[in-house]
């Protein structure tokens, strides 16, 4: 009879760990562990997932995300309202606003398309820009194209956008080093322990419909995380690879 094949974890990703254990999970909570003579073992599988589920959703992701995102596209509407007022003054009738706004437009050219760069980057040339702006030689002629208010917004705009990626920083900082490392160490010994009891009951011959069939769903699941990481390592599984796990490069 069809035993359960084996799975090299070291070779997965966090993320492809996590779904197969969903996954694995899933196919457990359909047979029912009770059909597949697993009760006894079943609790601590289930609490290691838990573990395993929290630790992956913690270390993957900040609340802080989406509110940077927002702030930093805020900045690059204020960036470029100043371009675009500045271009529409220069083609204005008074000649004292063309004037300032030939002048701040150098400044404002200088650092060229800030949106091109990256977060940190685009925050210290806003940050040179907003000093060169708000200088005892530019604030003036700011003044004139009435932009100062602008300017100040896009200070403030791009302080928040740092302020919010140094919290994210400090987060990520605290965050306990190794946490899903440990939760994949802890669960992997229950899932082999589970593997083990079905595969000596089908040694025994003790199997049932129901275990057989979980086996079967289980060696497909295994098979497809395979010829994941096979494509991911740049060719697909032969004949001849066999039903091992194909290490990523």
């Amino acid at each position: 009879m069809e035993k359960i094949n084996p799975v090299v974890f070291s070779y997965f990703r966090n993320n492809d760990h996590v779904q197969f254990m969903t996954d694995f999970n899933t196919l457990v909570s359909n047979a029912t562990p009770v059909a597949l003579n697993i009760e006894a073992v079943y609790p601590e599988f289930n609490e290691a997932y838990m573990e395993l589920d929290q630790a992956f959703k913690v270390d993957g992701g900040s609340l802080l995300t989406a509110p940077i995102v927002g702030a930093d596209n805020n900045r690059d509407q204020f960036w470029s309202a100043l371009g675009m007022r500045i271009r529409a003054t220069l083609i204005g009738p008074i000649e004292a606003e063309v004037t300032a706004a030939e002048k701040i437009k150098r400044v404002y050219d200088l650092y060229g398309n800030v949106r091109q760069l990256s977060q940190t980057e685009e925050s210290a040339a806003l940050n040179s820009l907003v000093d060169d702006l708000e200088n005892e030689e530019y604030a003036p002629l700011c003044s004139t194209i009435g932009i100062t208010a602008w300017v100040a917004a896009l200070k403030e705009q791009n302080a928040l956008v740092q302020s919010l990626i140094q919290q994210r920083r400090q987060e990520d900082a605290h965050k306990a080093s190794g946490d899903v490392k440990a939760a994949r160490e802890a669960i992997e010994p229950v899932y082999e322990k589970i593997v083990s009891r079905i595969n000596a009951l089908i040694e025994l011959e003790m199997d049932t419909p129901e275990i057989n069939e979980f086996v079967t769903l289980l060696n497909k699941q295994i098979k497809d995380f395979e010829t994941l990481l096979a494509s991911r390592a740049g060719h697909r599984p032969s004949e001849e690879d066999g039903n091992g796990p194909v290490a990523p490069q």
